[in-house]
């Protein structure tokens, strides 16, 4: 049993802002802190946690913060043996501007990550592969053809639809399970509002195109929920004993997700799992660095 992540690795700056911004102001960073992090490599450091053995494929650069990303990848024990070292290319960096009460806006250098080629994806799906999760911070086109080459084809699919962009939509009819939060999900459906019950979710069904698909969107602290063809189940969040920094919570949810159904978890307990490690990740500063531990998860 396996998890193979295919997605962005990013070198993270976290800005802790004294105020909300506003645009046009200028304001004196509290303090700053380096970390890795990167959608698809947050999402391996929380799978390993957890316990599942985890893949990384992807790309960095030739410099020193590829070497610094790679480096910590294997601390966490996560196999990088997928992951190109392109030379000429700078490494993707992330810039976060963290608000008072734990927001944050992120925004993103893409660089190396959208050169990370599916053909070396492949090389990470083996015999034990149970699951394959994607983020929308590669190239669409690569994460279309893994999806539908050969190597996938006994493997869950996973996309987190993050961040929501048009043609991130081409792959949800390829996808076994599809993840987004609140605004990602009212964006590809085109809603007025964000959803915030279970009944305000099962338009999700519009998004399935094969009756063994599942939906799942994050609702912050309220919970998450999993919308089938004939199936709709609502799990209440787990309530954080503190907010410090939420970068990072959803890609919490999305590798712990991934690294139960690995494991053979049901859906519903999974998603109370996901949520409690998305709970605690709020708590800790950081991207990559807040995931927690498989033991520290009631």
């Amino acid at each position: 049993m396996s998890v193979t992540v295919f997605g962005s690795l990013n070198l993270d700056i976290a800005l802790r802002l004294p105020a909300k911004a506003a645009w046009g102001q200028t304001l004196l960073v509290e303090d700053s802190a380096q970390a890795i992090g990167g959608k698809g490599l947050n999402q391996a450091v929380a799978s390993a946690r957890f316990g599942s053995v985890t893949r990384m494929a992807g790309a960095v650069g030739d410099d020193a913060a590829g070497r610094l990303l790679l480096e910590a990848l294997g601390g966490d024990g996560v196999d990088t043996a997928h992951v190109e070292v392109l030379a000429g290319q700078g490494s993707g960096r992330a810039t976060i501007l963290i608000e008072p009460g734990g927001d944050n806006m992120i925004a993103v250098e893409a660089g190396a990550n959208l050169l990370a080629r599916a053909e070396v994806a492949l090389g990470a799906i083996d015999a034990v592969t149970r699951v394959l999760l994607v983020q929308l911070e590669t190239d669409i086109d690569a994460i279309a053809a893994l999806f539908a080459s050969d190597a996938a084809a006994h493997v869950r699919r996973i996309v987190n639809a993050a961040p929501a962009i048009p043609a991130g939509a081409r792959l949800f009819g390829m996808a076994d399970m599809m993840i987004f939060n609140q605004t990602e999900f009212a964006d590809y459906l085109a809603l007025d509002r964000e959803p915030e019950t279970l009944d305000d979710l099962l338009v999700a069904r519009r998004l399935l195109a094969r009756p063994d698909q599942t939906v799942v969107v994050t609702l912050g602290a309220l919970g998450s929920a999993a919308i089938g063809v004939e199936s709709a189940t609502f799990v209440p969040a787990v309530p954080a004993e503190r907010v410090v920094d939420t970068s990072g919570a959803g890609d919490c949810f999305c590798g712990v997700l991934a690294a139960c159904i690995d494991q053979g978890v049901g859906l519903e307990a999974a998603l109370r799992l996901a949520n409690a490690a998305a709970s605690l990740s709020v708590g800790r500063r950081g991207a990559a660095p807040s995931m927690p531990l498989r033991s520290e998860i009631p």
